[in-house]
């Protein structure tokens, strides 16, 4: 009985995350949003034109093999930071879904911030 209330909890504490998350981005009208996807293995991202809700560009790595899953990350984005740069895409908002900040979520971000581009 427990572990179904611990299970509601952490359902409950991921959708007040997700609402609010969404609810400041959107509020601040960005014109391009990059948006975190991951599993445990894998991390994926996209960059959404935010007036037309169009996917202007994706990334994952799925098929690269590196040591570490934020060595993965950064391939993702360095992937995503090429397709971005034939868009001319130089500013978007950060959306880390319902993820925590911290971990691979907060390197790609950090490695978003060097590239130049303005989260």
């Amino acid at each position: 009985m427990a572990s179904i209330q611990n299970t509601k909890a952490k359902l409950q504490n991921y959708l007040r995350r997700k609402i609010r998350v969404n609810a400041q981005i959107k509020a601040a009208n960005p014109e391009y949003r990059i948006i975190i996807n991951k599993s445990n293995k894998f991390i994926k991202a996209q960059v959404i034109d935010a007036t037309w809700n169009v996917i202007c560009a994706y990334s994952d790595q799925l098929k690269v093999e590196w040591s570490t899953k934020s060595d993965r990350a950064k391939s993702a984005w360095s992937n995503l930071w090429k397709l971005m740069l034939e868009k001319n895409v130089n500013k978007a908002a950060f959306d880390r879904n319902w993820y925590l900040y911290h971990g691979r979520v907060q390197s790609f971000a950090e490695w978003v911030r060097e590239s130049g581009v303005n989260i």
